[in-house]
C-alpha cells in the first residue's frame, strides 16, 4: 500500500540526511534556485524512486545523489507500514557565510510557517513586484536598442521584463526567501518581527521602506562626495608619500604660498578704491 503525504509531513520524519553538495559550475555562474523532486519512500524508510519535476539542469545531479542517501522514519497505516510518495525541495542559495546549499525540507516546520506568515504580514509579493518594476524599467532603454528594430521591438521588451519580475513571484524565489530568513532569525525573532509589522508603525515602515533605504543611501554617497576633496587634503597632509602621487594630492605648495601672502585690507568707508 501506499500513501501520498505533504513534503513538510515527510520532512518530519527525516532521520538521516546528506547536505547536497553545491556544484562548483552553478556556483561560479552564480545559479541558485530549488530542485523538486518526486520521491516514493519505501516502507523501510529508504528512498526508493526519485525523478526531477523541476529544476536547473546543472543542481539536479547534486540533489538526486544527496536525497538518495536520505533515510526516514517508516510511516505507518492502521499499524502496518505503508510507502510514502511525497516532493522533495532541495534550495541552492550563494552564501559565502554558510552550507552552500540547503534543503527548505529540512527547516523546522514551526518556523518555516512562522516566516511565511511574515512574508504575508509585510506583503511580501506586492512589495517585491513594485520594487522589482523600479529595478527593470531602467533596464528598458538598454533591452530596446539591443533588440532588433522590427514592429514587435517594444512588445518583446514588455515580455522581457514580465518574465523577470515573474521570477520574483515564483514559488522558487519565495523558499530561497525562506531559508534566508531561517539562516539569521529564530522562530521566537519572526514572531517578534511579525508582530511589530502587525502594528501601525510596523505597516508605515513596511510601505515607505524601499524608499526610505534609498534616502538613505543617497544621504550617505552625498556626504561622501561633498567631503571626498577636504578628507584628501587632510590625508596627503598626514602620509607625505601621497604628494608624489599623480592627480591624488593637490599643489601643497600652491596653498602654503598663499597662506603666506597678506590679507586685502578692506576700504574704510569713503576710500576710492584704487583699480589695477
Amino acid at each position: 500500500m501506499r500513501i501520498k503525504i505533504g513534503g513538510n509531513v515527510a520532512t518530519s520524519k527525516l532521520v538521516e540526511r546528506t547536505q547536497p553538495v553545491y556544484p562548483p559550475l552553478a556556483r561560479q555562474t552564480r545559479i541558485q534556485g530549488t530542485v523538486r523532486l518526486h520521491a516514493i519512500i519505501a516502507k523501510d524508510g529508504l528512498v526508493q524512486h526519485l525523478e526531477v519535476s523541476s529544476g536547473h539542469a546543472l543542481l539536479v545531479q547534486s540533489a538526486l545523489d544527496a536525497v538518495r542517501t536520505w533515510r526516514y522514519e517508516p510511516t505507518l497505516l492502521n499499524g502496518e507500514r505503508v510507502e510514502v510518495d511525497t516532493t522533495i525541495d532541495v534550495v541552492y542559495a550563494l552564501n559565502q557565510d554558510g552550507p552552500a546549499a540547503k534543503p527548505a525540507s529540512s527547516m523546522d516546520p514551526q518556523l518555516r510557517a512562522d516566516i511565511l506568515h511574515l512574508l504575508e504580514v509585510t506583503h511580501f509579493k506586492d512589495r517585491t513586484a513594485e520594487n522589482g518594476k523600479k529595478l527593470f524599467e531602467p533596464m528598458r532603454p538598454l533591452l530596446t536598442t539591443s533588440l532588433p528594430n522590427t514592429a514587435n521591438r517594444d512588445k518583446i521588451v514588455d515580455a522581457y521584463i514580465d518574465k523577470l519580475l515573474a521570477l520574483l513571484e515564483s514559488d522558487e524565489f519565495i523558499e530561497q526567501i525562506v531559508v534566508i530568513y531561517g539562516k539569521y532569525f529564530s522562530d521566537q525573532e519572526v514572531k517578534a518581527i511579525t508582530e511589530f509589522y502587525g502594528t501601525p508603525t510596523g505597516q508605515r515602515f513596511n510601505d515607505v521602506m524601499g524608499d526610505f533605504m534609498a534616502d538613505m543611501t543617497k544621504a550617505g554617497q552625498r556626504a561622501a562626495m561633498e567631503n571626498i576633496p577636504e578628507i584628501m587634503k587632510q590625508l596627503c597632509k598626514q602620509f607625505p608619500e601621497l604628494a608624489n602621487a599623480p592627480n591624488v594630492c593637490p599643489d601643497l605648495s600652491q596653498e602654503k604660498k598663499s597662506e603666506l601672502l597678506p590679507m586685502p585690507r578692506k576700504p574704510m568707508p569713503g576710500e576710492a578704491v584704487r583699480q589695477f
